[in-house]
């Protein structure tokens, strides 16, 4: 039964404090009813639980001798920060990336090396190519404007600016990856060509 579930409690919380801002007069969006907050729910969390796949699977390769590693062999000793706060001019607000990995023993005198990675965990089984596409190319061009270029890193004990080397835009695979191989190839190679700078790859 909902009434007697963690989530209900939850939602009761949700309700009551968007209802709260709406009357208080607080820009917010009414709340969900019930089933939408489930499936919101759903996806947060199916969203959460890949995100905690992927890192563990880069400080699995993290920890591999450099000539072994998958994702991570242009470092010598990569250091993985996880929801890390950056900035960039023109670009308004902080954005938290997903994953940012350092190098923690730059040559000296040069910045460390810096890769961006962004993670989606988006339902694209059942899309044609033209909506596939144009998704795909949203969520690049979002990644290279938000983690991309030049970032200004926000936390305390990161404070610089620097270059990023690398951004990659990984999709859960399995029941929510595009089941035609060959419309899949496209889509990616038109998102390759269309925004510079960001490697699309499924997992």
């Amino acid at each position: 039964m909902r009434e007697g579930s963690a989530l209900w409690s939850e939602y009761v919380t949700y309700r009551e404090r968007r209802l709260a801002e709406l009357v208080e007069g607080r820009p917010s969006k009414g709340p969900l009813k019930w089933e939408g907050y489930q499936q919101m729910r759903g996806l947060f969390t199916r969203g959460l639980e890949f995100e905690r796949t992927m890192v563990s699977r880069l400080r699995e390769d993290a920890a591999l001798p450099r000539g072994e590693r998958r994702w991570l062999r242009d470092f010598d000793t990569p250091r993985i920060e996880l929801h890390v706060g950056v900035a960039k001019p023109r670009v308004p607000g902080v954005r938290y990336a997903d994953v940012l990995v350092i190098e923690g023993r730059p040559p000296s005198a040069q910045p460390p090396r810096v890769e961006t990675f962004s993670f989606k965990s988006r339902d694209l089984a059942g899309l044609r190519v033209e909506p596939l596409t144009t998704q795909m190319v949203a969520d690049a061009s979002n990644a290279l404007r938000y983690y991309g270029e030049t970032l200004n890193i926000r936390r305390p004990e990161l404070r610089f600016e620097v270059r990023v080397q690398r951004v990659r835009l990984i999709y859960e695979g399995g029941a929510l990856k595009p089941r035609d191989p060959d419309m899949l190839r496209t889509a990616v190679q038109s998102v390759q060509n269309e925004v510079q700078g960001v490697e699309v790859l499924f997992q």
